[in-house]
Parts: structure tokens; C-alpha cells; sequence
């Protein structure tokens, strides 16, 4: 674990994110630049924290996701930020704890009220098979324990995974053992079972190649570094996206963003060429198709969305989104001009927002000329409901 002296970007980068997501929820997926055109003529010329209208997805490629939205909401990307806050223990990121707030989130009875995108469906779905799966990974464990008694203590931890955190794991099923006359020595080897299970209970997430998967790499860029982030992001993106290249993205985001979060902030008319020099740099992360398309947006001359939307496309898959981003990013001077060319380019703003937005606030920062406008901010709901900024 590492504790960075620039804490306060990390918060900047999620602000950014949560404030980007919002800022474009009223016109998100909507597949059509002309109608993204005529919207904005409609309102001023502003796309920005509009209330989700389903008259503006009528007659063009679209999906009205939102309804039981309004303006200042997020969309479903956002929610995947709560649930991996409420994931961080005393400073680490634990897969027990972010599959217990996920379910709490996310699953049947859960807060969260609004469209539920691939990964979410399908991680709870696998989640509800959970049980089997934490058996069979504690009878497998190294760890030498007598089989019945190993047994014996499988059968409990998957009774009360979802009810407690790590400790209170730990303490739930030492009751039912010690009743069974388990020994000291026995107990600790069931308390490093636990730790075990908690730490690793396998890949849960479908085989999922969509934006959801980059939520992750912010905090736990904050948070680790060298191998160790790209494990702990490994991990932590497989527990929704098992997919190689989803993975290799996030990591990729990560390492860049562990690079921003400890320098200085760039003068705004250097960010978009820092940006891209960072990219180049951990190119290398991403498989060979992928870093070709990246390059591609890299070498662009001048932004251009509207080519390069049609170029790459405006759907959620990160081969799509990520370069698409880069774009945007490395061709424009502040956070609202980035912004304002993501939502721009229609389709999946709010899957680019996790790329766009996250990189932008720790680029430009909060307020001034080319930050984070205050009034965003205010506007944002998420970022008040989590106090992001506090």
C-alpha cells in the first residue's frame, strides 16, 4: 500500500468523473450527432445536467435509460463509486468487502433504484452462486487443516460472508467451531482461511469488455503502485468484467493516473500533450490491437470527434470508448471543453466520462478558468451524497 502526497487528486479525479457522468446524463446514449445537435440548439446551445427527456430519443438510434432519473444524477456508472469506497479498509481495497457493498448496492432489496447495465446483472446473478464457489475454494487452500474440520469451517464462512466484514468473519465463525472443540492453533489456521477467501474468491464478473471495468483504477492508483496495482486492479475489474482486455485498459488508466497523481499540475494549454506522453508510455499494457487504436487517437492532428466517433465508435466497448477519450483529451485545454466535446459526440458519454472526466479533474483541478467548475460541482449530486470533496 502507498499513501501519496497528492491524496487530494485522487478525490479531484473521482470528482471529475462523478461530475462529467452528470453533466451528460440527460442525453446519454443517444446514437446520433444530429440529434445531440438539435437538443443543444433546443436549450441554448448547453447539453450539460439536462433533465432526461424521452422525446429527444425518439425517431434516432437511442436507448432511454434513465426516466426515474433528473438533472444533477448520475448514471449508472457513477453508482459503481460507492459501492468501491465502501470497499477500502484501513487503507487497502478488499474484494470481501466490495462483493458485500456490490450486493448491498446492486442486488435484490438493494439501494440502488435505476437501469442495471451488463456487468451489474450478471456479477449479481454470480454472486447468488456464491456459496458453492467460497466451498470450494477453502477446501482447496493450502492451508493445513484436517478436511472435515476444514470442511466444517467452509460451511460457515459462505454462511456469513455476506453479513460481516473481515474481522467480524472472522469472530461469526469461530463461534460454531469452538463449539466443535476446535483448538487455538486450529482457529488461527481458519482466521487465515478467511483472510485467504477474502482476499481472492475468484473471478465473479462475466466475460464483459465494457466501461464499468475502468471505475476501479482511480482509487486504486491512490493506493498502490508498481505490480501491486496492476494486481490489486486485476482483481479488483475481474469482480465485474472477467475480460482480458477490459483488465488491460483499466490497468492502463491506473498507471497513468499513478503518474499524474504525483507530479505537478501542467500548465492548462500542456495537459492534453502530457496526457499524451503518458499514454505512450504505458502503450505497451494494452494487447496489439488495442495499443494500435490508441496510437491512432494519439496521432491525430486536431480535434475532431465527429470523425473520430465514426472511426472508432460511440458504444460502450472499451476498444471504442477509451480511444475515443484519448482523443478528446489530448486536443483540448480545459475541464468544460472536454466535457462539452465528450457529450458531443453522442453515444456512451457516460462510459467516456469514466476516462474523460477522471483524467480532466486531476489535469485541471477544481475552479478556476480551466478546472472543474464550481457550479458543476454543486450541481452534482453524487459528489455531495459521497462527500468526495470533504
Amino acid at each position: 500500500m502507498k499513501i501519496t502526497p497528492t491524496l487530494d487528486k485522487a478525490r479531484t479525479s473521482l470528482a471529475g468523473f462523478l461530475v462529467a457522468d452528470a453533466a451528460g446524463m440527460g442525453i446519454h446514449w443517444i446514437y446520433s450527432q444530429g440529434k445531440i445537435k438539435s437538443v443543444a440548439q433546443d436549450n441554448g446551445g448547453n447539453l450539460e445536467f439536462l433533465h432526461p427527456d424521452p422525446k429527444n430519443y425518439e425517431g434516432v438510434p437511442s436507448f432511454f435509460a434513465h426516466p426515474l432519473k433528473s438533472a444533477g444524477d448520475g448514471t449508472n456508472y457513477s453508482e459503481y463509486i460507492p459501492v468501491l469506497l465502501k470497499a477500502i479498509e484501513d487503507g487497502e481495497f478488499s474484494v470481501g468487502a466490495y462483493l458485500r457493498a456490490f450486493g448491498e448496492h446492486f442486488g435484490v432489496g438493494g439501494t440502488y433504484v435505476g437501469y442495471a447495465d451488463g456487468p451489474m446483472r450478471e456479477t449479481i446473478y454470480n454472486m447468488t452462486h456464491l456459496g458453492k464457489t467460497l466451498v470450494t475454494r477453502c477446501m482447496a487452500s493450502p492451508i493445513d487443516l484436517d478436511q472435515e474440520k476444514k470442511s466444517s469451517a467452509a460451511h460457515y464462512i459462505a454462511r456469513y460472508f455476506f453479513e460481516h466484514d473481515t474481522q467480524g468473519l472472522k469472530e461469526a465463525v469461530r463461534v460454531p467451531l469452538k463449539l466443535q472443540q476446535m483448538t487455538a492453533e486450529e482457529l488461527a489456521k481458519v482466521d487465515a482461511l478467511v483472510d485467504e477467501v477474502s482476499q481472492d474468491v475468484g473471478a465473479l464478473g462475466p466475460d464483459d469488455d465494457q466501461m464499468p471495468a475502468l471505475t476501479r483504477s482511480a482509487v486504486l492508483a491512490a493506493l498502490y503502485s508498481g505490480d501491486t496495482l496492476e494486481k490489486m486492479v486485476d482483481t479488483a475489474v475481474r469482480m465485474t468484467n472477467n475480460n482480458d482486455k477490459a483488465v488491460a485498459y483499466s490497468v492502463f488508466f491506473a498507471k497513468v493516473l499513478e503518474d499524474l497523481y504525483n507530479q505537478p499540475k501542467p500548465k492548462a494549454d500542456e495537459a492534453g500533450t502530457l496526457f499524451a506522453s503518458l499514454s505512450k508510455k504505458h502503450l505497451g499494457i494494452l494487447p496489439e490491437e488495442s495499443a494500435k487504436l490508441v496510437q491512432e487517437a494519439l496521432d491525430s492532428p486536431a480535434l475532431d470527434y465527429r470523425t473520430m466517433t465514426k472511426r472508432f465508435g460511440a458504444a460502450c466497448h472499451v476498444d471504442m470508448a477509451v480511444p475515443l477519450g484519448i482523443h478528446i483529451l489530448i486536443h483540448t485545454k480545459s475541464y468544460t471543453e472536454a466535457i462539452k466535446a465528450n457529450n458531443m459526440a453522442s453515444g456512451d458519454n457516460g462510459g467516456r466520462a469514466v476516462l474523460v472526466g477522471t483524467a480532466a479533474g486531476v489535469l485541471y483541478g477544481l475552479g478556476g478558468e480551466a478546472g472543474i467548475p464550481d457550479e458543476w460541482v454543486k450541481k452534482t449530486r453524487m459528489v455531495d451524497r459521497l462527500g468526495i470533496l470533504v
